[in-house]
């Protein structure tokens, strides 16, 4: 496993690496680094790999105590993603109205990923998500 800095993209034929979050890198720049991470699999897949990353990581600096970091593992087919804080509260899937501006993040990290959860521990707890990207 390689840990990256900002300064630092990450090699696209590593299997896992991993981005810190202490500094709370703008959401676009970690958008940045995710995509330069999976730079084999589709322009579609990407977006969607895009759209997890930006509700999960905005989800830790938004409701998480600490933001810990970012992995992006390539699993045979599948793209892993995982947002490690320091909070023990779970991810909740809101219900979104037309008149709310927030509450669709983990409905949308639902809808795009072949599967998704949350591990805790002691230190905080994972929120993870798959998604497939039809390379080997």
């Amino acid at each position: 496993m390689s840990t990256a800095v900002l300064d630092e993209m990450p090699p696209g034929a590593d299997n896992e690496v991993e981005l810190d979050l202490a500094d709370r890198p703008e959401v676009r720049v970690v958008r940045r680094w995710a995509a330069d991470a999976v730079p084999h699999i589709g322009a579609e897949q990407l977006q969607d790999l895009l759209l997890v990353v930006t509700e999960m990581v905005s989800n830790a600096y938004d409701h998480g105590q600490q933001p810990v970091s970012l992995r992006v593992l390539v699993l045979g087919v599948r793209v892993r993603l995982e947002v490690t804080d320091t909070s023990l509260d779970p991810p909740v899937v809101g219900r979104s109205r037309i008149a709310d501006t927030r509450g669709r993040g983990m409905a949308l990290v639902a809808a795009l990923t072949a599967d998704w959860g949350h591990t805790t521990s002691a230190a905080g707890k994972v929120v993870w998500a798959e998604l497939e990207h039809g390379i080997v």
